[in-house]
């Protein structure tokens, strides 16, 4: 079995697919699969067939027929023969498993050379505009960028990989309006974007944590919140930053934190809770709304920075489901899934009580 893998433009008149099949038999050629794609173009037909020796004058004879569009044709393999729906709802199963492996998927179920994270750079603006690449969506800030050199992508495989993102990616719910989560106790913690006002309550949140407290978040001993970190937490272009407080008052407990990193698709998390309220199940909400809201971001994976003294930080990735490996003997690295914590109950538990605000609009 020869199996070519052909696309063409196909005119939008009677007969005009007729003609095309009549082409192909006219040369051997045996149609196993047949797909039908609109793109700028107009209507775009494929055919997986099965052509016995040279395909090349059946190519040929078809850009005769077809002059309106560029013929191309490709190997193809037998994995490809079948139902593309099919293989797309096995991909989906697969990813629900292993969602940090969306590249892989989607140069599957495009037939892509090539796909990988990226935050877009200049180069990969330049062979998305050529044609030869294309970005798929994973959230506001975040995509894949799969690239195919035989033959440009379609309008139909951009809607097929934007389905198959939306099909694994977590759920978040509807936006609440009072941005409450809740801890399993079932205190209420009200979330809010932090502001540059905020900087005197956030300095006092500092004073009043101990130096062991400050130096497990920060690495370092500090005892004020300096302008310069300020600045940070309300840049939104870093990511974002979270005040917690109990309902109802105003004074800060704690500080959550979920920063972008240069690894495209992963965000960092950390938290800062103060030392009266340890142990209350705040740090664990906290991770649990800031996991959600990275889903909803279209993150693939967190990540926690922290040393084995931080053993609070260590009990809650370890029961959400991290991975935690020991580096250079002090510090650790915990990297956690976002789609199959929040697919694992982690979502619906943070939105229990209030449900967890996107934050998103305001970033």
């Amino acid at each position: 079995m020869s199996l070519w893998r052909i696309r063409t433009a196909v005119e939008d008149r009677p007969g005009g697919l007729a003609g095309v099949v009549g082409t192909l038999a006219e040369h051997g050629g045996n149609i196993v699969g047949l797909a039908i794609h609109t793109d700028v173009s107009g209507v775009v037909d494929e055919f997986v067939v099965d052509i016995p020796g040279n395909h090349g004058a059946a190519v040929r004879a078809l850009t005769e027929q077809c002059p309106a569009g560029t013929v191309t044709a490709v190997a193809a393999g037998r994995r490809e023969v079948g139902d593309d729906v099919t293989r797309a709802l096995l991909l989906t199963a697969r990813l629900r498993s292993h969602p940090n492996r969306l590249p892989e998927s989607l140069a599957e179920l495009l037939l892509a050379d090539d796909a990988r994270w990226t935050n877009l750079t200049p180069e990969d603006a330049e062979d998305v505009a050529r044609g030869t690449s294309m970005l798929v969506p994973v959230g506001p800030l975040r995509g894949v960028l799969v690239s195919r050199a035989s033959h440009p992508f379609t309008w139909t495989e951009s809607s097929r990989a934007d389905a198959l993102v939306r099909s694994v990616m977590p759920s978040t719910g509807p936006v609440p309006t009072d941005r409450v989560i809740r801890t399993a106790d079932g205190a209420a913690l009200s979330l809010r974007q932090v502001r540059e006002t905020d900087a005197p309550a956030l300095s006092d949140l500092h004073r009043r944590c101990s130096p062991d407290t400050l130096r497990n978040r920060y690495f370092a001993g500090i005892s004020e919140l300096g302008p310069r970190m300020l600045r940070v937490f309300c840049d939104a272009g870093r990511g974002l930053t979270i005040a917690v407080r109990p309902q109802g008052q105003e004074e800060p407990i704690a500080l959550g934190h979920l920063m972008y990193t240069l690894d495209p698709g992963v965000g960092e998390i950390a938290f800062l809770v103060e030392d009266s309220w340890q142990g209350s199940g705040v740090g664990t909400a906290l991770t649990r709304a800031l996991t959600v809201i990275a889903g909803d971001w279209g993150l693939a994976e967190v990540r926690a920075e922290t040393t084995l003294a931080n053993t609070g930080m260590l009990r809650i990735m370890r029961r959400l489901g991290a991975s935690v490996q020991t580096q250079e003997g002090v510090y650790v690295h915990a990297r956690l899934p976002v789609a199959a914590a929040v697919q694992g109950g982690l979502g619906e538990e943070s939105r229990k009580g209030g449900q967890v605000a996107r934050l998103m609009g305001s970033a």
